[in-house]
């Protein structure tokens, strides 16, 4: 062991149990114990629920052609090879924590390994596992030396891990981890500085590697943060900023932000963008090609106040011929009232009115689940649901409706066809017949889809009653809201949704045809949702890409059909389609990205 001895471990163990019983409130941990980053690091493990005998789970197939492996090959070549007396292994994990790459020097280190799952494809986030030498880094983005106890996971006692985070050098963002490990027997300090070297020659190939989209964004930043006022360059996967108060700017702000102004109708190369919920405002202005090459350039002309909300952006013209104005709406990570509070809330306003409540809205948006939760929610008990058509059948609606009403129970009238002037406005008499044994709150509810402006006659969605369930067409900007809202009703108890802004932009870009009730079917289907894992674009239906492409220019449109085109030549192999396009394959890896190409089973042209 090592000279702290087994007494040392045993106080490590015993204060990290106590963290767990105690919780994060009454709990303390003696400050010459642990590191500091331990100890935040226990804190976030507790506070994320993490199970400390958890098996760690495969994540899903990782790409072996991904920069952050390209760029670390060497570099792992000939760190295992310093290594070779030393009983250490190198692990490299991507941006989720999911290990990538595993270099064993022994065998028998490899047997050990093995059994607590630390190996190519299994998920090693501190959300997962807890404090551990690989997920750490990532959500400290700094070194640190995890000694056996100091380990969340009760699998990992046995190992010392130094694990440090790679950022990528022209971004600045987090792409990976790469982790020393030993048996906690031969650890040593020296672990920390090997770890730490190794990360910065990883990063430094990473800059070798960086494509022209890359190096255009760091000079477009390097031009605009000479400015006496703080400054934002984005692209469609990028945000590099000066300014602290916008950190936190996550992958949902900025997909929703960049979106918006990729779409605008640019008639000049700027225009001021206002941040109420940052209580200030910037000029944009619009640099390179538009598409999927746009940047954007924000300059903050007065200073950020509170933290940003979700950037729901809605253009409106100043009626004075100047620059417009780009009003930012509200919508944080979390936030205040989402769109379905304010359904709710409107149907607690229209049933002021003591008589029936409409609640109208396309097919799909939601209308059965909205009001039946409504009518839970006020009655505390199930609601009695009947159909339209069970109006027209002898005593078996009007029956069971006054007797559910008069119990203290909600009813609900699904709208499944359209309902005659006679048969509503009997309804309405007999929502609003006073029944002194019961009432308690509930009410008669009629679920309808919106009326048909072209027919006089039609008074379907009008009126004080009536409450309409917007589509998602509506709610474009607050997407990721609503995309939180129904994977916590779908998944309860389950992080929230992680999306890759690349996929997040196809899923802002896609026009939701069956509304809510498609969305639900996509986050059911999508496996890593209820783990809390990122999805990326590969992870989406094929038809979603497509919505990526609507942007490109036609030269752009035929350049992605030859890159497809060689790709499925080469049955997915990059560099064979890089010499079928006489290119280089960096030239195709960068097209590749501009041009939202996903090179998988897709590419590989059918069998005869």
């Amino acid at each position: 062991m090592p000279v702290d001895g087994p007494r040392r471990e045993d106080e490590v163990r015993i204060a990290r149990e106590r963290l767990l019983e105690q919780g994060l409130v009454r709990a303390s941990v003696p400050a010459s114990l642990v590191a500091k980053e331990i100890e935040q690091s226990w804190r976030r493990s507790v506070s994320h629920r993490v199970d400390p005998g958890a098996e760690p789970h495969v994540l899903g197939e990782f790409d072996p052609d991904s920069a952050i492996l390209r760029a670390a090959g060497r570099v792992l070549d000939q760190w295992q090879t310093n290594l070779t007396d030393s009983r250490m292994t190198l692990f490299l994990a991507d941006e989720e924590g999911r290990i990538v790459s595993r270099r064993i020097v022994d065998a028998q280190d490899g047997r050990l390994l093995d059994r607590a799952n630390a190996a190519e494809g299994f998920n090693f986030s501190e959300r997962t596992l807890g404090t551990n030498g690989l997920g750490t880094p990532i959500e400290a983005r700094g070194v640190v030396f995890v000694r056996g106890n100091e380990h969340f996971n009760d699998a990992l006692a046995q190992l010392a891990c130094a694990g440090a985070p790679i950022k990528h050098p022209i971004t600045g963002r987090i792409v990976g981890s790469l982790s020393l490990a030993s048996h906690v027997d031969v650890a040593s300090p020296l672990m920390v500085a090997m770890v730490r070297q190794a990360g910065h020659e990883i990063a430094e190939a990473l800059e070798h590697m960086a494509d022209s989209r890359d190096l255009e964004l760091a000079r477009a930043y390097r031009l605009f943060r000479s400015s006496r006022r703080p400054v934002l360059v984005m692209n469609s996967e990028t945000v590099m900023t000066d300014l602290p108060s916008l950190a936190h700017l996550d992958a949902e702000s900025h997909a929703v932000l960049w979106e918006k102004l990729r779409l605008h109708r640019w008639d000049g190369d700027s225009l001021k963008l206002e941040l109420p919920m940052l209580g200030t405002e910037a000029m944009v202005r619009r640099l390179g090609r538009g598409g999927q090459d746009a940047i954007f350039a924000l300059e903050f002309l007065t200073p950020a106040g509170a933290a940003p909300s979700e950037l729901d952006a809605v253009v409106s013209e100043t009626g004075s011929g100047t620059v417009p104005i780009l009003r930012g709406g509200a919508a944080s990570p979390r936030p205040q009232q989402s769109p379905y509070e304010v359904v709710q809330r409107q149907l607690t306003t229209a049933a002021a009115a003591n008589g029936l409540v409409r609640v109208v809205g396309d097919p799909g948006v939601g209308k059965r689940h909205q009001a039946s939760k409504w009518l839970r929610q006020r009655t505390g008990q199930e609601p009695e649901v009947f159909t339209v058509r069970d109006l027209a059948a002898d005593g078996l609606f009007w029956a069971g409706g006054d007797a559910a009403l008069r119990e203290g129970r909600g009813v609900l009238v699904v709208g499944d066809a359209r309902l005659s002037g006679e048969l509503r406005e009997r309804l309405e008499e007999f929502a609003r017949r006073p029944r002194p044994d019961g009432d308690r709150g509930a009410r008669l509810v009629l679920t309808e889809y919106p009326f048909d402006a072209d027919d006089p006659a039609d008074s379907v969605g009008t009126g004080a009653g009536t409450v309409r369930v917007p589509s998602l067409a509506d709610l474009r900007g607050e997407l990721p809201s609503v995309v939180r809202e129904v994977s916590a009703e779908l998944f309860p108890g389950a992080p929230a949704p992680r999306f890759s802004p690349a996929a997040l932009q196809c899923l802002l870009a896609w026009p939701w045809p069956d509304n809510v009730a498609e969305l639900a079917r996509l986050l059911t289907d999508l496996p890593q949702v209820p783990r809390g894992g990122l999805i990326q674009t590969q992870d989406l239906p094929v038809a979603m890409h497509q919505t990526r492409r609507s942007s490109l220019s036609r030269y752009e449109e035929a350049e992605r059909e030859a890159i497809e085109g060689a790709l499925r030549e080469a049955e997915g192999n990059k560099s064979r389609a890089a010499e079928i396009l006489g290119i280089g394959r960096t030239t195709l890896y960068r097209k590749m990205r501009a041009l939202k190409i996903e090179a998988d089973e897709r590419m590989i042209a059918p069998g005869p």
